[in-house]
């Protein structure tokens, strides 16, 4: 590990690690509420690091801003980069591990029954430029990827400035475009000779598990700081925490159930009106068949007295 890379390390550890480093002082006993909370440009943005890419020494970083200035927005909008340089400059070490890489991703947070706990589900899309060579053979080139990604954020400590540390457990799905050379990297006179293999032939859909995993972070564990509001009092409901929008939710309730039960009503003065008006028409037919049959026992009737006559 190079002496800056140490500094990184040590940086990184002392940020999230440190409360005194943040201007924070312990445990905070303030409940968790419901109420709408306006949150500051600064209050939307959280820091995040991926600990799977220090175990290979690979330093990264990640800034989220929550899309909305208020504690019920749900949607949010990740960019993260990791850069790792050079490991075999200095020995002739028989791997090689160099990427340069930048995501975007576009998350929405819900809550489950815990608290401090919330899930997401996401898009996310990057590009990186690698060098590997874990085996005989390495690969040099470019790719870019993109897919979903589901995860859990869990509270792992609060500070009484409102701000709170997470931890971030996540799976990424998707697919990889990459162009690359195959090398052969051979020691001479202690000078690294490098001889193509298989050359690079453009862009196209790779199913390296290698190659996969490095670019799309298959599994990640990573540390999250929310500023100003901790992630309890996040991305709920807005129904739960906003007075006023369940009076808005309930009034257009009523209104809708006032013009539904109109529409009932008038639904049903329209069948009663049309069983009338058939019942008069049924009505007005049988009196019309009563007056004919009448007529008809008259004219038989007269017939039959003027019969008798003669």
């Amino acid at each position: 590990m190079t002496y800056l890379k140490k500094c990184l390390l040590t940086l990184v550890v002392a940020l999230f690690a440190n409360p005194m480093l943040v201007a924070t002082y312990g445990q905070s006993s303030a409940l968790y509420y419901n109420k709408v909370d306006n949150l500051k440009f600064g209050e939307r943005i959280s820091l995040r690091t991926n600990a799977m890419d220090w175990i290979t020494l690979t330093p990264n970083f990640g800034l989220e801003y929550t899309l909305g200035n208020k504690s019920w927005n749900k949607w949010t909008l990740g960019v993260s980069g990791r850069i790792n340089w050079n490991t075999q400059t200095k020995d002739l070490t028989y791997n090689v591990y160099d990427i340069y890489d930048g995501k975007v991703e576009l998350r929405k947070y819900w809550h489950g029954k815990n608290p401090r706990r919330v899930f997401y589900w996401g898009v996310y899309g990057g590009a990186n430029k690698f060098n590997i060579k874990f085996s005989e053979i390495g690969k040099k080139g470019n790719a870019f990827t993109g897919g979903l990604m589901v995860g859990t954020v869990t509270q792992l400590y609060g500070y009484q400035n409102g701000a709170s540390l997470d931890l971030d457990l996540g799976i990424n799905a998707g697919v990889v475009f990459a162009k690359y050379d195959e090398y052969r990297r051979d020691v001479i006179n202690k000078q690294h000779v490098y001889t193509t293999v298989t050359p690079q032939n453009g862009y196209k859909l790779t199913f390296s598990p290698l190659l996969y995993a490095v670019s799309t972070d298959v599994v990640k564990v990573g540390l999250t700081y929310h500023f100003g509001t901790k992630v309890a009092n996040r991305y709920k409901k807005r129904q739960a925490v906003d007075e006023s929008y369940r009076i808005e939710l309930a009034n257009k309730a009523y209104t809708k159930d006032t013009l539904r039960i109109a529409k009932e009503e008038r639904k049903r003065a329209k069948h009663i009106e049309r069983a009338r008006n058939k019942r008069l028409k049924e009505y007005e037919k049988a009196k019309k068949q009563a007056t004919k049959a009448e007529e008809k026992v008259a004219r038989e009737a007269e017939k039959k007295k003027k019969g008798a006559k003669k």
